[in-house]
């Protein structure tokens, strides 16, 4: 796939529409990293800012895996107990290892800002390429239109708790966390944008902090907390969602450790800013489950251990149990507003980094005329060379569902799970596409007469093949599990709805292409 850099290659624009009618205009092709978009039909627009540091550091800033697993451990105390939540985690961890070494595969192939819905068109069957193309860019905006929100929304609700906290007289309202939202969204906007230049060096620092914040939080547990007996962390198991099956209840608690490690992709969707994309991108995703993985199990085993009554903490309700933890553990009622407030700080970056990547996905789509108003949305502004105005339709998106937030935070929630299954059929999609040519043999080594050719990164022979496979059922598993309940037979303020949700707005997207868009989109456009 890679091709000497220094040679320079002409190649002849063409029409997006007829893509045998050549334009007069020709761009010339000096860097291997325009060569390889060049090779999927795309010219290079955005500047190459990010290198291995900056983009290892915006992957890791997009799972913050050891915040999330504190701040999502009541669902995992709840539906598998402490045995549940590390065995739980381990292989969760291993499903995500197979899958992302699977997407950098494909990401190193074709190094696209599209990411899934670009791989998918160009791996499917004719027949079917556009309208599985289409249907999986729809799915990809739906999961990164909530994910910065979601990441916002908890950044905003730990702050709130850590307030009510310390204040025992104040009294905790919904439009308080959506005012919240809004300062924290104009923030990411700012640096998105007018300050776009400076977001690799924000990542670089973003991945300092994620990892001083991480001893901050451990050594006070480790050296302060009270000790349990390995029996009890290891051996005990919880069915407090009364599913009458211990290892069915631990796959309904999977989903808050599954939380933690998705949205690394994000990284693929900001490969035509990310320089030498096609090395860099696949080795900076793993690099990122590799580093956030240990640090996430580690706080885990710590948490675990240091925790005292688990019972008395699932039994008494609280929205955030992790910051009682760490009150008890560091017997200091200062530390563990200060170490909350700090990871609800890091939840908000996790949220820049979700609205980089969503802007970039969102224009990536646009460009290739597959949604409304995609003229003016694909426009990039020449300064900073920034998507700018898909920017703001992520930034105006998250606001208006916060709103739901004012009368409601079970439907905001209910809103945000839709990230795991959005996420998970996306790379469902891609991934069988990518297994389907491989059983087929059409992906080879450069030079071979093959339809497609390995990048750089790949698994060679059937360990790939059975990686692949793998990473496969493991993506059903979790969209299967991401849309139960955390209890039995729920109440109708607890059911969720977010598969109704996320299948109703799939069909919406369905009846859009057939009604207009397969008018307009025939696939990735061919621009060189």
């Amino acid at each position: 796939m890679a091709k000497d850099w220094e040679i320079d290659n002409d190649v002849e624009l063409r029409s997006a529409r007829d893509p045998t009618a050549p334009i007069k205009s020709a761009v010339n092709i000096s860097s291997n990293d325009a060569y390889e978009l060049a090779r999927i039909g795309k010219k290079e627009v955005l500047k190459r800012r990010f290198g291995l540091t900056s983009t290892v550091g915006f992957a890791c800033s997009l799972m913050l895996t050891w915040e999330a697993v504190i701040m999502n451990i009541a669902l995992g105390l709840t539906n598998g107990g402490p045995a549940g939540l590390v065995y739980g985690y381990i292989g969760v961890w291993i499903g995500m290892i197979s899958v992302f070494i699977s997407m950098g595969e494909l990401a190193s192939m074709m190094p696209s800002a599209g990411g899934q819905y670009h791989w998918v068109s160009i791996l499917a069957p004719n027949s079917s390429k556009q309208f599985l193309s289409h249907v999986t860019g729809s799915i990809c905006i739906i999961a990164w239109t909530a994910a910065p929100t979601a990441a916002i929304y908890l950044a905003a609700s730990v702050l709130q708790s850590t307030i009510a906290m310390n204040i025992p007289s104040y009294a905790p309202e919904g439009w308080q966390v959506t005012l919240m939202m809004w300062a924290v969204f104009a923030l990411c906007t700012v640096l998105n944008t007018w300050l776009g230049i400076i977001l690799p060096v924000i990542e670089v620092l973003i991945l300092l902090v994620h990892v001083l914040g991480f001893f901050a939080v451990l050594i006070p547990l480790v050296y302060l907390g009270p000790k349990a007996s390995a029996k009890s962390v290891f051996t005990t198991s919880f069915d407090y969602g009364g599913w009458n099956d211990l290892t069915l209840a631990t796959f309904v608690g999977l989903k808050g450790t599954v939380a933690a490690f998705v949205g690394t992709d994000g990284a693929v969707h900001m490969a035509e800013e990310v320089a030498n994309s096609s090395r860099v991108v696949p080795r900076s995703m793993l690099s990122a489950i590799i580093i956030n993985g240990t640090m996430g199990f580690a706080i885990l085993i710590a948490f675990l251990f240091t925790a005292g009554d688990l019972v008395s903490i699932i039994e008494s309700n609280a929205s955030y149990p992790f910051m009682y933890i760490l009150a008890s553990s560091t017997q200091s009622m200062g530390a563990a507003v200060v170490l909350s407030s700090m990871m609800a700080v890091l939840q908000a970056c996790a949220g820049l980094a979700g609205i980089s990547s969503a802007s970039r996905m969102i224009w990536a789509f646009a460009r290739d005329q597959a949604i409304p108003g995609w003229r003016w949305v694909r426009q990039v502004n020449q300064r900073t060379l920034v998507p700018f105005r898909s920017t703001c339709i992520v930034v105006i998106t998250g606001c208006l569902l916060s709103l739901i937030n004012i009368g409601s935070s079970v439907v905001l929630n209910i809103i945000l799970s839709l990230v795991l299954e959005a996420f998970f059929a996306s790379y469902l999609i891609s991934l069988s596409l990518l297994f389907y040519r491989r059983l087929r043999g059409d992906i080879s080594e450069s030079g071979s007469e093959t339809p497609f050719t390995w990048g750089p990164f790949r698994i060679n022979g059937w360990v790939g093949t059975v990686n692949n496979a793998f990473a496969i059922a493991f993506s059903i598993i979790m969209m299967f599990f991401g849309c139960w309940p955390p209890e039995n037979h729920p109440p109708p303020e607890k059911v969720n709805y977010s598969i109704a949700i996320f299948v109703g707005v799939t069909l919406l997207s369905i009846l859009y292409y057939v009604a207009y868009a397969r008018k307009s989109y025939r696939g990735p456009t061919i621009e060189i």
